[in-house]
């Protein structure tokens, strides 16, 4: 019993001492492992500029499309915010013929409608030449104002398009009038959609004018409006002073208004 106890005590020291000695070869090959498990710094950097590459190409188009749908839903609502008001007035039997209000005044029947509106004035009563209303070539027109700019950036847009009166409203859209007699008794409502002091400020970009004849609300473009040409009044290649003016009727007619002409004008 005594030999085999003594013969168990010296395999134990044995045993010891084989693990023991594993330690160290156990660690090396965990220290490997780990090696071998961690990128090398060229691995990293080409990572990050993949990384980078793929950053580069998807994250303009995200912001186009961003852009191009805040557009395009401020469009919607700014046509539709127009046409309750107009078919309000209707409603309460107030005169939408423009000959019956002095020169630059229907704006301000116009604006009983909305809440919050802060009135721009107009040509024939005052301009506030503060943002955020537009003061470019009004008879005392503040110089250092930035005209508003066709569809191509060529021509500024005259100043008669917007006399009859501003309105701004809570949202930063600025509304901009034109009812003089000499369109026929026709009404037209000009809407910066970002407001004025947002770029780009053009026509078919973020400024859109809308015509309300024959009793109804239409975008300028549409059969009975003034302007229905759309290769000369809203085409990016042409350099018509009026170029932009139809464009609101393409951008009522394709929700892909917003996003071609953002790609165009990048």
């Amino acid at each position: 019993m005594n030999g085999i106890t003594i013969n168990n005590s010296a395999n134990h020291k044995k045993n010891n001492k084989d693990v023991k000695n594993l330690g160290p070869v156990c660690l090396n090959a965990l220290v490997q492992n780990k090696k071998k498990l961690a990128f090398t710094l060229a691995e990293v950097l080409i990572t990050l500029g993949i990384i980078g590459v793929v950053a580069a190409l998807t994250i303009p188009s995200l912001i186009n499309n961003y852009k191009a749908k805040r557009l395009h839903t401020q469009f919607l609502k700014s046509y539709s915010t127009v046409q309750q008001v107009f078919k309000q007035m209707e409603a309460d039997d107030v005169s939408l013929d423009p000959n019956t209000y002095p020169h630059g005044t229907f704006y301000l029947t116009f604006m009983n409608y909305l809440q919050g509106a802060f009135d721009c004035g107009s040509d024939a009563t005052k301009v506030n030449y503060l943002l955020p209303c537009y003061g470019y070539k009004w008879s005392t027109a503040d110089k250092n104002a930035k005209p508003y700019k066709s569809l191509d950036g060529k021509s500024n847009v005259s100043g008669s398009w917007f006399d009859d009166g501003q309105i701004a409203l809570q949202d930063g859209t600025l509304l901009l009038f034109e009812n003089n007699s000499a369109n026929d008794g026709r009404i037209w409502v000009s809407v910066d959609l970002n407001g004025y002091n947002n770029p780009p400020n053009r026509w078919g970009y973020d400024l859109f004018t809308f015509q309300f004849v024959d009793g109804e609300l239409k975008t300028m473009g549409d059969n009975g409006t003034n302007y229905t040409n759309m290769t000369s009044y809203c085409n990016s290649q042409t350099t018509n002073v009026l170029n932009g003016v139809t464009c609101a009727q393409k951008a009522k007619a394709s929700s892909d208004y917003f996003k071609d002409i953002i790609k165009e004008f990048k």
